[in-house]
């Protein structure tokens, strides 16, 4: 018999459930989980329910218990033939033995339980139906509290996780039996994490059946009100609301443009002609980076993301010959270990600027800003510093990270010029690039290309963030479609061949192409990379209790991370993306990706035509 299972429980998140075949639901039914780990709702709001879906990160769920609970009591009442024993604290109100057994179990009388009022067997019976293992028994000096062999975790309608055969629960707060408890899942539980009944008070409606959590889809487009939330949080704490992942304000992107694909003018290409997508980043530099691929994971830190899905990123784009890159939290080495072709990101705070870390990197990236905040450093919350992350940003435990919204020791153009030549110094001449925010799109280059870099990054609207202010997400920052084409148009204005390269909303291979045709060398890919290693976009990443172990520190939600199953994802994501993008290309009579230009582009919008050069349809 495997016993191996048990049950985590993260703070202020979901239950996280290890080695368990699967989950029994009210009709009977065992659908198995087919993970080795997997999140259970506890607040009580997922719409993937039993599973978790990270909307206890947007309600600020919390796993504390209540101050008037019933306190944990186990007292014993001694009849002629049997013992009970009872724990008042922990039981679920299922109400088996008041019901079954009135004149035993004596609701608003004292003592409450007569071990007298029934026989043996019907007193027995009666206990052993008890789901919350607040009630046992004593025969002949034998106390009998396991009734169960197989490991079980079932789902009562209405009611709460039913857990039977010894399935370890790993929390200060133990149940009195591990054979068999009853753990809340409407999230109101003044015992949290055990279910006090208030589902009977609250009238709650939870699922007693599966669902399969694969096919829960996450909202995509939300309806917005008047920012009535928005004020009522600044109006009760001062404090401004911070959030994760991409604005979901709505701006012009690109579904606006399509394709013209080419007939007699210039013919398609047939499927068995070779498309180039070899991409050259720094082909200036004494050691340019050769990707296979047009596209490569963008900047994400160890910190905002957990070492399992760096790792697993890192080791996906060397199984396709494309770049990965640091984020502005230093280098893990398990990461750079991983990454045949790694880019490391020098941030804005001090600590990044490290000679013998830079010169491990195949290139190096200076961050001037980063397109969801502008001019705002980055920010880890003290509840994602671990140990680790601590000694590579140089923190005390329990501090959260600020980064400087500006890069030590650059105070002039002057500066930036002597930091990007030490940097080429330093890593020998191989590529040194400059990330700026999408804004003051001419003028920035105009500075940045003084200080001579191999590439640059713009980084548009609709990028994504760990944690930000929302009031400067939803309003900062040039949709990709002007601002790529800004870009190029002054690059090529002024002659110059610096690679460029743009990252902020690109998800799949229409956005890259379309990139690409607008004058980008190579699309960074940040959401969608974690999207294809199992991120369900909960929207929760600033708070840490992320459901699949990717966007988080606490250990017991990082066991949710797969990483077979995220490298298969990864693989898969980016080779179809890869195969597409050959398609796009042969489609418009191009047999290099790079050939693709604004001449096989049109548009719908008229605001697009009117302010880029895009035939309106």
């Amino acid at each position: 018999m495997n016993k191996d299972a048990i049950i985590k429980i993260s703070k202020n998140g979901p239950y996280v459930v290890t080695n368990l075949e699967g989950l029994k639901d009210v009709d009977g039914c065992t659908g198995k989980i087919g993970e080795p780990a997997v999140a259970l709702c506890r607040c009580g709001e997922a719409k993937s329910k039993p599973f978790c879906d990270g909307s206890h990160g947007r309600i600020d769920f919390s796993g504390e218990k209540l101050e008037d609970r019933v306190p944990r009591k186990l007292e014993e009442y001694i009849g002629k033939e049997i013992t009970i024993h009872d724990d008042r604290g922990i039981c679920s109100h299922a109400g088996y033995c008041t019901d079954g057994l009135p004149k035993v179990f004596r609701m608003r009388t004292e003592p409450w339980i007569d071990p007298n009022g029934a026989s043996i067997e019907k007193i027995i019976e009666t206990i052993r139906k008890c789901p919350s293992g607040a009630l046992s028994y004593t025969v002949d000096n034998i106390k009998y509290d396991e009734y169960y062999d197989k490991e079980e975790i079932e789902l009562a309608e209405n009611g709460p996780l039913l857990v039977k055969g010894s399935i370890i629960l790993e929390d200060e707060d133990k149940p009195e039996t591990n054979d068999h408890y009853a753990l809340c899942k409407c999230g109101h539980s003044k015992n949290k994490p055990f279910c006090s009944g208030q589902h009977w008070c609250l009238k709650t409606n939870e699922y007693g059946k599966l669902q399969d959590m694969l096919n829960y889809k996450a909202d995509e487009d939300l309806e917005f009100d008047n920012k009535v939330e928005v004020i009522k949080r600044l109006a009760e704490s001062g404090k401004s609301m911070n959030s994760s992942m991409r604005t979901l304000e709505k701006f012009v992107d690109f579904k606006s443009i399509l394709f013209k694909g080419v007939q007699l003018q210039r013919m398609p290409l047939n499927e068995e002609v070779a498309v180039n997508l070899k991409t050259i980043i720094g082909k200036r530099a004494k050691y340019p980076l050769v990707l296979d691929l047009p596209f490569y994971v963008s900047h994400m830190s160890y910190g905002a993301i957990s070492k399992e899905a760096k790792v697993a990123l890192a080791k996906g784009s060397s199984l396709v010959n494309t770049a990965m890159c640091s984020g502005e939290g230093g280098m893990l080495p398990e990461s750079r270990k991983a990454a045949k072709i790694y880019i490391y990101e020098q941030g804005t705070a001090a600590f990044s600027f490290d000679e013998d870390i830079m010169k491990k990197a195949d290139a190096v990236e200076i961050k001037i800003g980063q397109g969801v905040k502008p001019g705002i450093g980055g920010h880890l919350p003290k509840e994602k510093v671990t140990p680790e992350i601590a000694k590579i940003r140089k923190l005390e435990m329990g501090e959260e990270f600020i980064a400087p919204a500006r890069l030590a020791g650059v105070d002039n153009i002057d500066d930036l010029i002597n930091r990007v030549g030490r940097i080429r110094e330093v890593i020998d001449g191989r590529p040194v690039g400059i990330k700026l925010a999408a804004g003051h799109i001419e003028e920035d280059l105009e500075f940045a290309l003084r200080a001579d870099p191999d590439f640059i990054t713009i980084d548009c609207r609709g990028g994504a963030t760990g944690s930000t202010p929302r009031f400067i997400k939803d309003n900062v920052g040039v949709p990709a479609i002007f601002a790529i084409r800004r870009a190029r148009k002054y690059l090529d204005s002024v002659g110059s061949d610096v690679t460029l390269c743009v990252t902020g909303g690109f998800r799949d291979s229409s956005d890259i192409a379309k990139g690409l045709a607008l004058g980008a060398d190579a699309v960074a890919l940040a959401t969608a990379s974690l999207i294809a290693i199992g991120c369900r976009q909960s929207r929760i990443c600033h708070t840490g209790t992320c459901p699949t172990g990717i966007a988080t520190q606490d250990e017991s939600l990082r066991a949710l991370f797969n990483e077979k199953k995220a490298l298969l994802g990864f693989e898969n994501f980016y080779r179809g993306t890869a195969e597409e993008l050959k398609a796009f290309a042969r489609s418009n009579g191009r047999d290099d990706i790079h050939l693709l230009g604004i001449d096989d582009l049109m548009t719908t919008s008229l605001e697009v035509s009117e302010n880029i050069d895009i035939i309106h349809v």
